[in-house]
């Protein structure tokens, strides 16, 4: 790997889990990254038609970050929300 390609690489989030979950029109993500640098990971949701209203919350392990993903998911599921596409 060229010198560029590994300082890109450490300062990009790793994305562990990603789902995008749909209820009619409406559209958002809920993610797990892994933070650059650092053993510290966040979930992370967008509403894709109001940006301004993601949210993002913080963890020191990726267990903690993995369950808080689960939780949210499970809330936003039985809010008559369904799983659109995901990937891990």
């Amino acid at each position: 790997m060229n010198r560029h390609a590994s300082a890109r690489t450490r300062s990009n989030p790793l994305t562990l889990l990603r789902w995008e979950l749909k209820r009619g029109r409406e559209r958002l993500i809920c993610q797990v990254e892994r933070e650059p640098g650092s053993s510290a990971f966040s979930v992370i949701v967008v509403p894709l038609r109001s940006l301004q209203r993601a949210s993002v919350e913080r963890f020191d392990a990726a267990v903690a970050a993995i369950r808080r993903h689960a939780a949210l998911a499970a809330d936003l599921r039985a809010d008559g929300w369904s799983v659109a596409a995901y990937t891990r």
